[in-house]
């Protein structure tokens, strides 16, 4: 299954884009915080990351 990391402090945001891609088959994570999206985009072997391009600091 594919890995798709959501980078997003807008949580319905995110929680409605988890919810569309997951509904495709794929597996989605939220991060709500630049530093720990950061983090996962680098560690967690993701496939694609959706990332907020005005996400606070």
């Amino acid at each position: 299954m594919k890995k798709i990391l959501i980078v997003e402090d807008d949580i319905d945001i995110a929680e409605l884009e988890r919810d569309y891609f997951e509904a495709a088959g794929f597996a989605a994570t939220i991060e709500t915080d630049g530093r720990r999206g950061q983090e996962a985009a680098l560690t967690g072997g993701y496939d694609l990351v959706v990332l907020d391009l005005m996400l606070p600091g």
